[in-house]
């Protein structure tokens, strides 16, 4: 989705800025990593940039259809040669293609996939479809990528969490529920214990 992008693209852009010296909050810049992150689906006349942008969106679709070029290793290329051949623009084309790459990742993750050969095989499609579009594996895999990142640029070290004792008593609350529940599971399995034997009758003595 449109918001996941955008979201997923400003994130990325804050914590690789920060980590490069710049500044992680940026205007302009975080403008340009938005705008990387919806540029791929200008070929989409509905899609948020396209709707838009419908002198560009309507024709690009028509040439290329959903998911083309602009979603292809030949946009991945272009990608660098923007970078290679215009350094002076730096400030605002380096966030963009940031943007852009996130947003392709993104798609790689969903079942659509992307055409990476286009438009050499314009049906093959690669993914790793660990996610569905507009469902709540992705809005949770937004969430925990965006949370990271942007603890990161606060100077969290989840390393250190490790070693918390809330951390200890929850690992140890976890295993101990397990302990439970496997406990109980080997019962369901082992079934009901047998009853315990019938006592015998006394054997009466004979009487001469």
């Amino acid at each position: 989705m449109a918001s996941s992008h955008i979201i997923v693209g400003a994130a990325t852009w804050s914590y690789l800025s920060n980590r490069l010296g710049l500044p992680p909050f940026d205007a302009i810049a975080m403008g340009m990593a938005v705008l990387g992150a919806l540029a791929p689906d200008i070929d989409h006349p509905k899609s948020t940039l396209g709707s838009r942008l419908k002198p560009v969106s309507v024709p690009v679709s028509w040439l290329f259809g959903h998911r083309g070029i602009t979603h292809s290793l030949l946009a991945v290329a272009a990608c660098v040669w923007v970078l290679a051949e215009n350094p002076a623009y730096a400030r605002w084309t380096i966030p963009f293609v940031v943007g852009y790459l996130t947003h392709l990742g993104g798609d790689l993750l969903s079942p659509g996939g992307l055409p990476l050969l286009y438009p050499l095989k314009r049906r093959r499609t690669f993914s790793l479809p660990i996610i569905k579009t507009g469902g709540f594996s992705e809005q949770l895999l937004v969430a925990v990528l965006c949370g990271w990142l942007i603890s990161g640029i606060f100077g969290c070290d989840w390393r250190s969490v490790s070693t918390a004792e809330l951390w200890r008593g929850a690992v140890a609350a976890v295993r101990q529920a397990e302990g439970v529940v496997f406990a109980s599971a080997a019962r369901q399995v082992a079934g009901p214990p047998p009853p315990p034997p019938k006592p015998k009758p006394p054997r009466r003595s004979a009487v001469s």
